[in-house]
């Protein structure tokens, strides 16, 4: 399927800015502690810039977990169900989620004009920039939970078969 390539490609290309904005994050909390400790000189940008990072990755990170299906959860109770009756409770379970990925998009649109007045104290950018995670991550996710529900219905036996595979791992 052409979508499935472009969700693969979306995915490598999520890991990539992923891996890239944590070594980002370790080089300048990194240099903000030899600055500090060794030439008493703490640069005050460090901080508020690790932070904007750190939440980016962290809403990003969700989304790949998501792909992966490796978000936390309890499957033994639902592995002891009957595989109709498994397939359909996980179903119900992503249609919630994608609910709840909803509400981001929904509430994290309508505080975007309020926090975007506001600007960082040191780099004295919007604080928009960091708000915007909210809606992009709970766009993702929801898509990548789309596909998962549309992946199991089409081959009911995979998405069980790799759940499990997932908790047990």
């Amino acid at each position: 399927m052409f979508i499935v390539k472009i969700l693969d490609g979306f995915e490598k290309l999520l890991k990539f800015i992923c891996t890239v904005a944590m070594a980002a994050i370790v080089a300048i909390l990194f240099y903000a502690v030899v600055m500090r400790y060794v030439l008493r000189m703490p640069p005050a940008w460090s901080m508020e810039l690790s932070r904007y990072m750190f939440l980016w990755l962290v809403m990003l990170c969700a989304v790949l977990v998501t792909r992966e299906r490796s978000h936390i959860k309890m499957s033994y109770l639902v592995g002891l169900l009957p595989g109709k009756i498994q397939f359909g409770w996980m179903t119900f379970i992503r249609l919630i989620m994608i609910g709840f990925c909803w509400i981001m998009v929904q509430y994290g649109w309508r505080i975007l004009p309020i926090v975007s007045e506001a600007s960082s104290p040191t780099l004295d950018i919007s604080m928009g920039y960091m708000y915007v995670s909210i809606p992009v991550g709970g766009a993702l996710m929801g898509i990548y939970f789309i596909e998962i529900i549309i992946r199991s219905i089409i081959d009911k036996e995979w998405i069980i078969k790799k759940e499990t595979e997932a908790a047990s791992c």
